[in-house]
This record gives C-alpha cells, sequence and structure tokens, in this order.
C-alpha cells in the first residue's frame, strides 16, 4: 500500500481550514473540512484529527468500525465542548470521512460531505453519501440529482462533527483487492470536478500517485478554486 495527499487553501478562501490524516503503518486516513468564523473550522478540523489519530493509534485489529465510531464519538463532543466554552469558537464543527484499510478490507466512516471513492477496473465508485440539504432534497424527490451541484442547498450541511453534543456517523464495508485506488476528498474536489473527470485523471496518473493528486489539485484549480481542496490518494 502507498498513499498521497495534498491540501491547498484555493484561489478563494482566506484560511485552509481543511486537516488531513495518512497512516499508512496503521491503514488509517482521514479528510475533514471545518466550519466556523474566527478560524474555528480549522480548530474543529484539526481537533478531529488529532483526537482520532491519538485513540488509534494501535489500528488495525478486530472489531475496528466500533473503535472508529467510538473515536468520532469521542472527537464530535471535545470539539462540541470546546464549542461552549470558547465564544470565538461558538457553532465550529467539521466534517469527516475516515477510511480504515486492512488486508483486503476497507471500514468508512463519514459525517458530512467529504468524499470517499473507489477507482476499480477503469470505473468510479462513490462510497459515502453527502449529508446535504440538496441530498435530501433529492431523497424527498424535491430536487433532481442533476441539479445538486448548482443547488444552493449543496453547501448546507445536515450532519457535521461537533455541533450537537452526539452524531450520527454513516459506516460502510467494502472488500478491495490489489491495484484498486481509494481517493478521499473534501469537496472543493468533488463538487467542482466530475466523477468521469477524476477517474481519467486517477487512471492516467495512477502509478505515481504524487504526480494524480498535483493533477487532481491542478484541475480544481482551473474550475476556479472556490473552497479548500484537500486530497488523499492510496493504492492497494
Amino acid at each position: 500500500m502507498e498513499a498521497a495527499a495534498i491540501s491547498d487553501i484555493g484561489l478563494v478562501r482566506s484560511d485552509n481550514e481543511d486537516s488531513l490524516l495518512v497512516r499508512i503503518e496503521q491503514g488509517l486516513f482521514i479528510v475533514c473540512d471545518g466550519m466556523g468564523g474566527h478560524k474555528a473550522g480549522e480548530v474543529a478540523s484539526s481537533m478531529a484529527v488529532k483526537s482520532i489519530d491519538d485513540d488509534l493509534h494501535k489500528l488495525p485489529g478486530p472489531e475496528i468500525a466500533r473503535k472508529l465510531n467510538l473515536a468520532i464519538e469521542k472527537a464530535n463532543r471535545m470539539i462540541w465542548e470546546q464549542g461552549r466554552e470558547n465564544p470565538e469558537w461558538s457553532e465550529m464543527g467539521t466534517t469527516l470521512t475516515a477510511a480504515v484499510i486492512w488486508d483486503n478490507h476497507l471500514t468508512v466512516a463519514n459525517v458530512g460531505d467529504s468524499a470517499l471513492y473507489i477507482i476499480s477496473n477503469q470505473e468510479i465508485r462513490k462510497i459515502t453519501r453527502d449529508h446535504t440539504l440538496a441530498q435530501e432534497m433529492v431523497k424527498d424527490g424535491l430536487l433532481r440529482s442533476e441539479d445538486v451541484r448548482k443547488s444552493g442547498y449543496n453547501h448546507i450541511l445536515t450532519r457535521a462533527l461537533g455541533v450537537q453534543h452526539s452524531v450520527n456517523i454513516d459506516n460502510f464495508e467494502v472488500e478491495i483487492k490489489t491495484g484498486d485506488i481509494i481517493l478521499l476528498c473534501s469537496d472543493g474536489l468533488s463538487d467542482i470536478v466530475w466523477d468521469d473527470e477524476i477517474k481519467d485523471i486517477v487512471i492516467t496518473h495512477g502509478q505515481d500517485l504524487e504526480k494524480a493528486v498535483q493533477e487532481l489539485l491542478k484541475q480544481a484549480l482551473a474550475r476556479g478554486g472556490f473552497d479548500n481542496i484537500s486530497i488523499i490518494l492510496i493504492r492497494i
């Protein structure tokens, strides 16, 4: 297994509120996209990554999904408590997508709209589901799926770490194989670069993951770089 990662402020934002974690030895990878004023989003995302990293330094092992969720729940409470105790961090929060890779197995947890994809056999498959108001409207038949990206509701989160005392986590279990490439990213990439474009870039440069993440970033910046852009690529 090998990995490459990059995080960029983009072309519009004044701060980078994304945080990444790459722990190849433990097979642990995280992307967080913080939110909140006065740099509170940066505080929330970095707090989540550090807390989970501290809790899961011994992975892999039995009951990975349960341990991952417990670590996320602990991080959620920590962010929520800090937001209540510090007025300058009030209402801060962060998305989180975490992956644990062990043997031929992938365990995923996500809250918010940071995404995880698998590129395999010339195809791309999105594993996570975005927790946004736009996606809720699609589910309720109020918005067409093809209109999600241009909808103003696409950036309204229905779930995030730190905004409530408890958090609802989505989990996914996926079998993976040698040659598969896993992508974790913030919505600074997935909102403005189409899935098939992501697939083509990754397949073209898949033997050089550093080149692939640079090319994905380059494409997001060419589309306007309206948000922070964070990318992790892992090849099995």
